[in-house]
């Protein structure tokens, strides 16, 4: 609310749930507020070092912790304490950059995507300094074929690419993947990394290859034509 977002738009009291997806789901972490932490120390500080922006003084219902997990595939729930909605901002950082033998190598988010403040916005940093190569994602009739409503997806999702540091300049667009000049880089980079294919009759999601100079970048997921709809905004390190 202190970022240019109507006090009645955001999410006035987030939880975390996190699930580690190869063992079943389970839920190995709940957070409410930061402030429950055992130490809540290492929440600020460790988000000063690594660059995040500072929590309001008077914030004190975000969730946030520090935690250490083993190589894995991982989600966090995040929503409104009571069944509440609004606007959220869903952040992980790599608190160890530093470490050679693990490093985050996929973050994605599935969010309901709609027009102004409420359309998908992903961020994400390349540190460093060479330039990186990465998989970016907005997928929307894919998920139709994964237990989500077909009226309920995202049909035709678009890109846009910006950098934060340079006026936050777009650098890339996409509407459907197949428009790239290669986009057979879509697919055969997807499969190599991992990624859940997309349907073979999903030719609306947007999905582009990309190579970035280190920067702070931010990627816009929105609806072609101002429609709405359940989109998942997917960033991969593709080196």
């Amino acid at each position: 609310a202190t970022q240019g977002l109507g006090v009645a738009e955001v999410m006035a009291d987030p939880v975390i749930e996190l699930h580690d997806v190869l063992n079943g789901s389970k839920i190995i972490a709940n957070i409410d507020n930061w402030g429950d932490n055992a130490d809540p120390a290492a929440v600020t500080t460790t988000a000063a070092n690594l660059g995040a922006g500072a929590l309001a003084g008077a914030d004190a219902k975000s969730a946030a912790t520090v935690i250490s997990v083993a190589p894995g595939v991982y989600s966090f729930l995040a929503s409104g304490k009571n069944a509440t909605s609004g606007i959220v901002l869903v952040e992980i950082y790599d608190a160890d950059p530093n470490n050679t033998a693990a490093k985050l190598v996929n973050i994605s988010s599935r969010a309901y995507c709609s027009t102004g403040n409420n359309v998908t916005i992903g961020g994400f940093v390349v540190s460093g300094n060479a330039p990186k190569h990465l998989l970016l994602r907005a997928v929307g009739p894919t998920l139709s074929t994964q237990g989500i409503g077909a009226t309920e997806v995202l049909l035709d999702p678009t890109i846009e690419v910006h950098d934060a540091l340079h006026n936050n300049a777009i650098v890339a667009t996409n509407d459907n993947w197949g428009d790239n000049a290669n986009p057979s880089d879509v697919t055969t980079t997807g499969a190599r990394l991992g990624a859940t294919p997309l349907a073979a009759s999903d030719t609306k999601s947007a999905a582009m290859v990309i190579t970035l100079q280190p920067g702070v970048y931010s990627f816009i997921a929105s609806g072609k034509g101002g429609t709405s709809g359940i989109v998942l905004v997917e960033v991969y390190d593709a080196d």
